[in-house]
This record gives C-alpha cells, sequence and structure tokens, in this order.
C-alpha cells in the first residue's frame, strides 16, 4: 500500500549481479512461472515475505546478443497446460500439467 520494498533478489538470475535481466513472469494458483533472458523456466513463489524459488530447467539455449551476452528476448505463450518458447534456433512446447 505504500510502495515500500519489501525485498529484492539480486542473484535471481546469476550467481553474481548481472547488469539487466529480464523475466516474463505469469501468476498460476499461488505461485509463478518465470520464463528469463537465460531461456530457463523457473517456478517460485513470490510474497512480502521473499523469493522462493521451487524448480527450475534449461528449456531454450540463448542465442541473440544483447549488452555483451546471451540471451532469449522473446516472451511466452501459454496454452492448455503448455508453454510455447523460442529463439533464433527453434521453438518448444513445455509440458506444464504436472
Amino acid at each position: 500500500e505504500s510502495g515500500e520494498m519489501k525485498w529484492t533478489e539480486e542473484n535471481w538470475l546469476e550467481d553474481e549481479p548481472v547488469t539487466f535481466a529480464t523475466a516474463f513472469i505469469v501468476a498460476n494458483h499461488g505461485r509463478y512461472f518465470m520464463f528469463n533472458d537465460n531461456g530457463e523456466l523457473m517456478i517460485a513463489r513470490l510474497s512480502p515475505d521473499g523469493f522462493e524459488e521451487i524448480d527450475r530447467a534449461s528449456i531454450l539455449e540463448p542465442t541473440s546478443v544483447a549488452r555483451g551476452r546471451k540471451v532469449v528476448w522473446s516472451h511466452p505463450a501459454f496454452s492448455d497446460k503448455h508453454m510455447f518458447a523460442r529463439n533464433d534456433k527453434e521453438i518448444v512446447s513445455v509440458d506444464l500439467s504436472q
């Protein structure tokens, strides 16, 4: 309500902080699907108390270059319990029903 920052998570993408990072975040029944620019799909809980990573899987190889590092910069699409994502070489479908 006040706009006060409750927490920050600087190392959610890499072991060391990076200059920039992006993630596409979709809420799903109390947890979040987060597709990051490393081509990883993360499942996490986000709350005023903090960030809790539940699982992470590498989905796509980063093939684009931005600011000196390789990235995946296409947003995923979600349909019928699947996530669809692409890089410059391929498109994949990930079954999220489990």
